[in-house]
């Protein structure tokens, strides 16, 4: 039977153990975006509380503003099988990331960290676990296995050519097809060393058209209203205008497999849990669980179907009212049904066994103890958005898990409290910081030097909208676009003198709202940076937020996340010139808007920047006006796309071993942004000018080439990048592997030698995201865990050679990240 459990909690909110209860309902309204049911993915929303949605949906980050411009071991079973750690000890009380904070890249605490200590304490399995895991190894002999407090932990092995018997009643139950497919693996990378990583150097080549794959042709969306358009601007400036009219030799695209249709995805969606108990049923003294202690442990959250893998997202249960802290789990079914990935440890109290809470705090002190937890947050209208009893698994105590967030959207954060004690153990920050013909004057970088832009029109740009610049995937608004009550002075950028529509923030109902610039003509280009109505912002700004889109979207589709219609995408709304000093991405903000267009959901505010100030890794300037860098946009909706479309959280908690925040700002998000730029400017592995490059001339995005600017794990650790608010650093120790990884390099000392790459940017942004999403599913989600899973996609679901596989790993090592991965995986 599908596992569901629909018990936990009240349907108006959390039941603490004390019985309170946190209502949040009314909250959820307010707050959680639309999820469509159609296409590729499926959520649960008829069957699951508000409450346990909110725990697995609300996870965003903030984004930095202001930057510092500064100038294997592993523990191996039975030959394969690869041996986590279990854990002792109190945690670290990590601090928030603050947007706009510089970024020493201090060293301060190297050789303090505790990012090792965490895994050092081994438990070996038991001698018949031992034995029945090369049992199930003479079956199948790609099984790869790691342990936790002495159990199985996470399991993987290649994909199947045959359906497995365990599944062929399930398939004929609900008419799903039981005839094999043929499996589909991540193509043979591409040497460097007989040709270097490929770019469109779209600049390069304005005849040619843009790459990216195409938007639906379909009836576009209307506006409400009386039809209407916004001044034009008049400027001395002569702008160039685009004229492409040759199709691209090598447009990004899609790859080819057999997308499920929505009633054959609802089908599959309530396989999977059949199938998955039928697989633990055969081999349930192995994995050491029953059917209902299956049943009493895992909730289904989500399932998608992508190319390569089909996955299943559950929610752990230590107990009926006891989450599992960060209990995210994916299992993984090939396209043939055959189980061949459980991402972590299916707990149970007999695995792992804890002494009975005699007395502790309740629900509403816990409130009150994470309210005060953060000092910049604790007196502006914090609202409760999760309160739940968890246990934690690394620390070994049971805790509360609070989640608060407040009006204005500038405080989004989870406290993570002890419940015997009442002592914070963490804090964590959750802000981060069907047309084709509109036009738009935008920024052009030549050779892509981010400080010296130039205007430049761009024609045949697509929009869903008739007459305001919407994409498939966002949409974008302008905050000095206001209509009901007056602006009013913004003291957040006084040196600007800036306006705001004050009374559109905090509220979806305010006595105003935002909105978009309207042309019934979609011709956007008399508008420019210095222009009154700050318009240029939002033109910049579409053109360069379409361009990553349409470059992701491949591996979004690949991996599954894209609804079957382009008009059911989660959207994010994009606010160019934002009464903010510093850009940000919330998960859940609330805003009023023209139309009620992304009210309630993703929302990136672009900073209002001085147009007085100079060029920076920041902010493009020139003409009297100053806009974010597509840089920082591509970092923002980098945090989107791995918290909406991919489900990976932002918590910093170094004392349970969760590093996913430097996931998001230092490894992904600065790694991908990096790689557009390679794509659309040719701007190479390490350019002699830095400004050339997403923030490369500082420990934030600087290039791997000696020894002197080598960025290792002991030099940024995650207790240090939590005090010191520099995530950006610590997660760049991945980066610099990632962006080596992207261009067939390793580097040893000063010396540069060639190496494998992926062939195409659509199999590079499958893997570093199909990883993310693994680490955010581990029972350790730290820098080692990424690491190791993206070597395990490599070894189960590619193409690749084993001298491929075992430079990477080699690359790894260097960043002081191989501790942890499976050798069979560098194989």
């Amino acid at each position: 039977m599908a596992i569901n459990r629909l018990d936990h909690k009240t349907a108006k909110g959390v039941t603490t153990e004390h019985g309170n209860i946190i209502k949040s309902r009314k909250i959820i309204a307010q707050v959680l975006p639309q999820i469509p049911l159609s296409g590729y993915r499926v959520d649960a929303l008829s069957k699951i509380d508000a409450p346990t949605l909110l725990a697995n949906l609300l996870c965003s980050y903030r984004a930095e503003s202001e930057m510092e411009r500064i100038g294997h071991k592993k523990i191996s079973l039975l030959g394969r099988m690869s041996l986590l750690i279990l854990v002792g000890g109190a945690g670290w009380a990590a601090g928030s990331a603050q947007a706009g904070d510089e970024m020493p890249g201090s060293t301060g605490d190297a050789g303090k960290s505790n990012d090792n200590e965490l895994r050092r304490q081994a438990t070996q399995p038991s001698e018949k676990l031992s034995a029945l895991v090369e049992e199930y190894r003479t079956q199948d002999p790609n099984a790869s296995f790691s342990f936790f407090n002495g159990h199985i932990d996470s399991f993987s092995t290649t994909p199947k050519e045959t359906i497995p018997e365990y599944a062929v009643k399930t398939l004929k139950e609900l008419g799903l097809p039981a005839q094999a497919a043929e499996l589909l693996k991540i193509q043979a990378p591409i040497f460097s060393g007989t040709l270097e990583k490929q770019s469109h150097d779209v600049e390069a080549k304005p005849d040619e058209q843009l790459p990216y794959v195409g938007e639906e042709a379909q009836e576009p969306e209307k506006s409400k209203g009386k039809a209407k358009e916004d001044a034009r601007e008049s400027s001395t400036d002569e702008v160039a205008e685009e004229n492409r009219t040759e199709a691209s030799p090598s447009p990004h695209e899609m790859l080819e497999w057999d997308r499920p249709t929505k009633e054959l995805l609802a089908k599959e969606k309530r396989a999977a849990s059949k199938i998955l108990q039928a697989f633990l049923e055969q081999h349930g003294n192995l994995f050491e669980i029953s059917t209902k202690e299956l049943n009493d442990s895992m909730e289904l959250m989500d399932f998608t179907h992508g190319a390569y893998t089909r996955k299943a997202i559950y929610k752990q249960f230590y107990s009926k009212n006891e989450a599992i802290l960060y209990g995210k789990t994916i299992v993984q079914f090939d396209i043939n049904w055959n189980v061949v990935g459980i991402s972590r440890m299916i707990v149970t109290p007999q695995k792992f066994p804890l002494d009975k809470l005699k007395a502790g705090i309740p629900g509403d002190k816990a409130i009150k103890i994470a309210s005060d937890a953060k000092e910049d947050c604790a007196s502006d209208d914090a609202k409760p958005l999760l309160v739940e009893p968890s246990i934690d698994l690394i620390r070994k105590r049971r805790v509360w898990n609070v989640e608060l967030t407040s009006k204005r959207g500038a405080c989004h954060w989870r406290v993570i409290v002890d419940r015997a004690e009442g002592t914070v153990l963490n804090v964590s920050d959750l802000v981060s910081q069907a047309y084709n013909d509109a036009k738009v004057n935008r920024w052009y970088f030549t050779g892509g030097d981010l400080f010296s832009p130039q205007q430049i029109v761009s024609p045949n740009q697509y929009t869903r909208n008739d007459r305001r610049l919407e994409h498939d995937f966002f949409y974008m608004m302008n905050d000095h676009r206001c209509e009901g009550s007056a602006e009013t002075d913004c003291a957040t950028t006084p040196q600007v003198g800036d306006t705001w529509c004050e009374n559109a923030y905090g509220t979806e109902n305010g006595s105003s709202y935002i909105r978009a610039t309207r042309r019934l003509d979609r011709d956007f280009a008399s508008y420019y940076p210095g222009g009154g109505s700050e318009t240029f912002g939002e033109t910049n700004a579409y053109y360069w937020g379409r361009g990553f889109s349409q470059w992701l979207k491949p591996s979004l589709d690949a991996l599954g996340v894209l609804p079957g219609s382009a008009s059911d995408y989660p959207r994010v709304l994009i606010i160019s010139d934002a009464c903010e000093n510093r850009s940000w991405y919330n998960s859940v903000f609330a805003v009023t808007t023209d139309d009620d267009k992304g009210e309630g959901g993703d929302v990136i505010r672009l900073a209002h920047n001085n147009p007085a100030g100079p060029s920076d890794n920041n902010a493009a300037c020139q003409g009297g006006g100053c806009f974010d860098n597509p840089g920082n946009l591509h970092h923002e909706l980098n945090h989107f796309y791995l918290n909406r479309y991919h489900d990976v959280g932002t918590d910093l908690d170094c004392g349970s071993a969760v590093q996913l925040q430097l996931t998001h700002e230092g490894a992904l998000g600065t790694a991908v942004p990096q790689a557009f730029w390679h794509d659309y400017y040719n701007v190479g592995y390490a350019p002699a000018d830095t400004n050339k490059l997403y923030f490369s001339d500082s420990n934030v995005g600087r290039v791997h080439t000696n020894d002197g600017n080598l960025s290792k794990l002991t030099d940024f650790s995650c207790v240090n990048a939590a005090s010191t608010g520099d995530p950006y650093s610590a997660g760049r120790v991945v980066g610099q592997a990632l962006w080596k990884f992207y261009h067939g390099k390793k580097v040893d000392g000063d010396v540069i030698t060639n190496t494998w790459y992926p062939s195409t940017d659509t199999d590079f942004n499958t893997l570093v995201y199909w990883a993310a999403e693994l680490q955010s599913s581990s029972t350790y989600q730290d820098r080692y865990e990424f690491a190791n899973r993206v070597m395990e996609i490599l070894d189960k679901h590619s193409n690749w050679s084993s001298s491929g596989k075992g430079d990477y790993c080699d690359i790894f090592a260097t960043h002081e990240l191989g501790n942890y991965i499976d050798p069979e995986y560098c194989n």
